[in-house]
């Protein structure tokens, strides 16, 4: 990765992984998707990011839900609404 803090893997490898340890699919997080989420490696692999319009700059989508006995995903977007006008103010325990 740029922050060179991760790694990359295939296909071959997420499918290995869930054979080995009796899963359905990998969920993961904490990469902004313009959707809100991707699907990768067949559907086996989700990628979700669940705040929409992150920073105020990326205008992206978000949310999964995983319902029923079977845990099937289903993916629901939504929009970030406004931010209240919240202003700005000095906090008296720094001053000390």
């Amino acid at each position: 990765s740029k922050r060179g803090v991760s790694c990359q893997f295939g296909p071959d490898v997420t499918r290995r992984f869930l054979e080995e340890n009796g899963l359905d699919y990998i969920i993961r997080s904490h990469e902004v998707k313009p959707e809100g989420y991707e699907l990768a490696h067949n559907g086996l692999c989700v990628t979700v990011f669940s705040a929409p319009n992150y920073c105020d700059q990326m205008g992206n989508k978000a949310y999964i839900h995983l319902s029923g006995s079977d845990l099937k995903p289903t993916f629901h977007q939504f929009e970030a609404v406004p931010h209240p006008n919240v202003p700005m103010y000095a906090n008296s325990l720094l001053q000390m």
